[in-house]
């Protein structure tokens, strides 16, 4: 048992950094932290809009980051790089979903899904001051990486805090839309048509908007 562990902590320095942060070595946990902070800034910039104090995210962030160092088991996790950003991302939603509108006010008011689509009167254009970003995003996950981002990160959660939220063929649209394909990938891979696609990604996507602020 001790010469699996002494390979492991070789071929996987995180593992043995943990347990030494958690044994009390506070230059190991800084280091995991500094390590992995990237992912924390990953997630901030996806769920913060351009103006919006970024600082509360990645501070929620870091101790998702945190609470990762402190609990992590090489026995449960596969790696830490994976459980770690699991932690982030569920800290961020968990934070968004309780926080106070005054009191955290950035957090409620800089999701982009979230955000409606105003309307220059000037221009002559009908009033849509009810869209939300969420309904105006695109199929294609290339042109829209930080809200694919967004709603694979609270699917993802939806999922395991065992919410029945999605229907059968939402699931599996979900599902393939979070592996990158298209909505006319999707409909061929399901034999389903484009239209029938379209409207269980964007059903999906009113879910977990509602999911996140409600």
């Amino acid at each position: 048992m001790l010469k699996k562990e002494l390979i492991n902590s070789i071929e996987n320095p995180e593992i043995q950094l943990a347990a030494e942060a958690q044994a009390g070595d506070a230059l190991a946990e800084e280091t995991l932290i500094r390590n992995y902070s990237g992912i924390v800034y990953k997630k901030a910039r996806a769920y913060f809009m351009a103006g919006a104090d970024a600082e509360d995210v990645v501070q929620e962030g870091m101790i998702g980051l945190l609470k990762a160092v402190r609990s992590y088991d090489a026995d449960k996790n596969a790696s830490f790089g994976t459980y770690a950003e699991r932690c982030v991302t569920n800290q961020i939603i968990s934070a968004i979903r309780s926080a106070d509108r005054i009191k955290h006010k950035p957090l409620n008011t800089s999701v982009s899904l979230n955000k409606p689509v105003s309307t220059d009167a000037s221009s002559g254009a009908t009033d849509q001051s009810e869209i939300t970003l969420g309904d105006t995003l695109s199929t294609n996950p290339a042109d829209s990486p930080d809200e694919m981002l967004i709603i694979k990160d609270v699917a993802y959660y939806i999922l395991n805090n065992g919410d029945n939220v999605f229907s059968d063929l939402e699931m599996k649209v979900l599902s393939e839309y979070t592996k990158g394909f298209t909505s006319g990938q999707i409909a061929e891979r399901l034999g389903k048509s484009s239209k029938s696609v379209d409207n269980a990604l964007q059903r999906t996507k009113k879910k977990v908007n509602a999911y996140l602020w409600k």
